[in-house]
């Protein structure tokens, strides 16, 4: 009997020890350390290792963490800390729902017939003149503010939907800004800063709402890709157009994951993008979508306000923070504004706007990369990652996703929209 409750007590406390185990095990707890480490999930294996590693030495108790100069990462935003483009989300929810306050002469400020020098875009948006797609916008803007009771009109928003003009509007808007970042001489560096405008007329605050309503919407809505294409029977300058895009966007539980464990062992997390910066928060701030960053470490695009209303024209002496404007943002943000006169070591990044980002840092340790089989400058730093797959400490890693998921894949290599077949490079 004696022999029995012997035993009986010793189950228990092996059940004890293996409970706690299992709850350290998944607290991920590195007892050597005391470091909080990123969970496996979608990670590859490789990257798992690299990145708990990493945050091994260089956060609290590292061999490398400096009390004097607490260690920072900078992080992109669009398609690397999420799913798709927030910015491009909320700019359709915007055009569907006709949520834009711009008068007519104020729209008709925004659209120049000549940028840079280019007066015309290039030959896969039809070689279009710039004057062309003007007056096509400024005529079907003019229509719609005098027809919708959200503008001068007394039209509902299912009444006006019924009007050519409606969609003759909202696919040549959006297929304008398409095209903005895919001419060259105008490119992103235009396009990107170009589409906040639509954002003229609101507060901070009513963006940051309407944000978090396209967000929450688009969390909601399938992956997939739909059209626009105008109607055929418009008596236009530029014809009928086709403007194509991806629905839906997705939150990366990996990217929390990771931020979350940076910021437990000491390093802090800036996200720098080349968004709005209140449509950037909205998704990121703390208790909204999981990411709980505070908002005074994010770093983005931003607008003149008057009177705490958003003016169509960029912040008076602030970069526009795509490709180096992005280095700069960070020099003078964090460097300069808040005394951390020393480089990140850790970038996040998907794409050409992270280039010199995840370059230009001389003492940056470790970037990651997100795979979209990208070519161009990040598509050289996604060849350099794959290169140096067998060095213990690489400078650069790769990561793969799914894109018929919006989700990660524990591979470096990835998943195209519409493919079933993995490829590493493109």
């Amino acid at each position: 009997m004696q022999l029995k409750k012997y035993f009986s007590y010793l189950s228990i406390l092996i059940l004890m020890i293996t409970s706690i185990s299992c709850q350290t095990e998944s607290n991920a707890i590195d007892n050597s350390s005391n470091s909080v480490k990123i969970n496996k999930m979608n990670w590859s294996e490789r990257n798992y290792q690299i990145l708990n590693q990493f945050i091994f030495d260089y956060g609290k108790g590292g061999k490398y963490y400096n009390t004097n100069q607490k260690p920072y990462c900078v992080i992109d935003w669009d398609n690397t800390s999420a799913y798709l483009d927030v910015e491009e989300a909320l700019m359709r929810y915007q055009l569907v729902n006709l949520n834009i306050k711009l008068t007519k002469e104020q729209f008709k400020s925004i659209l120049k017939d000549e940028i840079n020098g280019v007066t015309k875009f290039n030959t896969d948006f039809k070689n279009i003149p710039l004057v062309d797609i003007n007056t096509d916008l400024i005529d079907s803007y003019n229509r719609i503010y005098d027809m919708y009771e959200g503008l001068n009109g007394n039209l509902t928003l299912s009444q006006v939907k019924q009007n050519p003009y409606y969609l003759e509007f909202i696919a040549k808007i959006a297929y304008l800004y398409d095209a903005y970042c895919s001419t060259d001489g105008i490119g992103a560096d235009y396009g990107y800063p170009w589409v906040l405008n639509l954002l003229a007329g609101y507060t901070i605050d009513e963006v940051k709402t309407m944000a978090k309503d396209a967000i929450r919407y688009e969390l909601g809505n399938k992956l997939s890709k739909e059209e626009w294409i105008t109607p055929s029977q418009m008596n236009s300058k530029i014809g009928v157009i086709k403007y194509s895009y991806k629905t839906g966007l997705r939150v990366l539980p990996e990217m929390q994951n990771l931020l979350t464990a940076f910021e437990s062992n000491g390093i802090d997390v800036f996200i720098v993008s080349a968004s709005f910066k209140p449509v950037v928060e909205a998704f990121s701030e703390m208790n909204a979508f999981g990411y709980n960053i505070p908002n005074d470490r994010v770093i983005a695009m931003e607008l003149n306000t008057k009177n705490g209303i958003i003016q169509p024209e960029y912040k008076d002496n602030w970069v526009k923070t795509v490709g180096a404007g992005k280095v700069e943002a960070i020099n003078r943000a964090i460097k300069s504004e808040l005394n951390r006169n020393w480089d990140p070591i850790f970038s996040a990044a998907d794409s050409d706007g992270d280039y010199e980002m995840s370059t230009m840092f001389p003492d940056m340790k470790l970037t990651l990369i997100w795979n979209r089989l990208k070519g161009g400058p990040i598509g050289n730093l996604c060849k350099q990652a794959v290169n140096e797959i067998e060095m213990q400490s690489p400078r650069f890693i790769l990561q793969g996703r799914n894109e018929n998921s919006g989700t990660a894949i524990p591979f470096s290599e990835t998943i195209l929209y519409g493919k079933t077949e993995m490829k590493l490079l493109p």
